[in-house]
């Protein structure tokens, strides 16, 4: 099938370069924001960890600089700009941008727009004390000119052995990584040698600038969290459904078979809308155990659990946060805050 593809491949390679090369040649034109701006991104479809980067980036930097996120705001049924509020729910603004806001929204704006450079001209207006703002999936977002552009490349999926859709994954040829000002190879094990990391950026290196940094990050899982406060924890030894809708489901359920007693596994779409029918499927294969779910699944399966005070013991979401793995010379927070001097604080 992969061969039969490759034609579709070469028109969507031609339909893709001669856009970049319009911009490239500023016959399409490119909004740069009075606001600093820093993109995260990949050249892949999904799943390489961009929402809990731009989380780690928010909590790096949010104690320095005044902050607001933008992002499109996948799967969700409102258009249009939207700040989160309170009453948010995936459904008006996205299921990552809601995950974002229940751990920042009270320091930082969240905002969605699917127009990028129409969304950061009306967060100048709206909040103009920012000296940040982070923009999630916008490395193909070529209508806005990013100040610091970081590039994601998953370690299982890295860019420089994919190919173009729909034969593979590539929303684009990968020298569009020379567009990148550091890449990041994310979901690393954390036993990478120098050895295997030197490998991986003399391959990434083929495709992008010689002076590009190139880092290694991690998934670090925390404590599972009950979804209602009057739950208890997790017990480890207690039979175990693991429910996830992202887009890469591999990572999540091999690390939970680690620890802890996992009996079935259901895998949803990516941004995947929960209806009370999946609810009522995914009990009857816990059959009274626990539901282990991720981060992004718990903002959109609890509003189901809301008003059935009999369901609540047995949900819990699993937390995870990025670690950088240990660099010989100048780190990600090193090489980032050299990158940041000159934007108001």
């Amino acid at each position: 099938m992969k061969y039969l593809l490759w034609p579709l491949s070469a028109l969507y390679w031609l339909v893709t370069e001669l856009r970049n090369l319009l911009y490239r040649f500023n016959l399409l034109n490119a909004y740069e924001s009075s606001i600093y701006t820093i993109g995260v991104g990949n050249l892949t479809v999904g799943g390489a960890g961009k929402t809990p980067h731009v989380a780690y980036l928010l909590q790096q930097l949010g104690e320095v600089y005044q902050m607001a996120t933008l992002s499109r705001g996948y799967g969700r049924q409102t258009h249009g700009f939207v700040v989160a509020t309170p009453q948010a729910t995936a459904r008006t603004i996205g299921d990552e941008p809601l995950q974002l806001f229940r751990r920042f929204g009270a320091q930082v704006p969240v905002v969605v727009c699917e127009k990028r450079a129409k969304g950061l001209q009306i967060i100048e207006r709206l909040f103009p004390e920012s000296a940040l703002v982070l923009l999630d999936d916008a490395f193909q977002h070529r209508a806005v000119q990013l100040h610091t552009n970081i590039l994601l490349t998953d370690f299982g999926r890295l860019f420089y052995e994919d190919f173009l859709l729909p034969t593979g994954r590539l929303r684009e040829a990968r020298t569009g990584a020379r567009r990148a000002d550091a890449i990041v190879v994310s979901k690393c094990v954390l036993g990478l040698t120098e050895a295997q990391k030197n490998d991986i950026r003399r391959q990434i290196g083929q495709y992008t600038k010689p002076e590009t940094p190139i880092f290694f990050s991690a998934i670090q899982y925390g404590t599972p969290q009950p979804y209602f406060t009057t739950q208890p924890p997790l017990n480890v030894a207690a039979p175990c459904v693991l429910v996830s809708g992202i887009a890469v489901p591999v990572v999540f359920e091999q690390a939970a078979q680690q620890y802890f007693n996992v009996i079935h596994q259901m895998a949803f779409g990516d941004h995947h809308d929960f209806s009370p029918k999946d609810l009522h499927t995914i009990l009857q294969q816990a059959k009274g155990g626990a539901v282990l779910t991720t981060e992004k699944d718990f903002v959109k399966i609890k509003p189901l659990l809301a008003d059935n005070q009999a369901l609540r013991c047995c949900f819990y979401y699993w937390p995870i946060e990025v670690v950088f793995l240990p660099e010989k010379k100048t780190n990600f927070d090193e090489w980032l805050a050299n990158r940041l001097i000159g934007a108001k604080p």
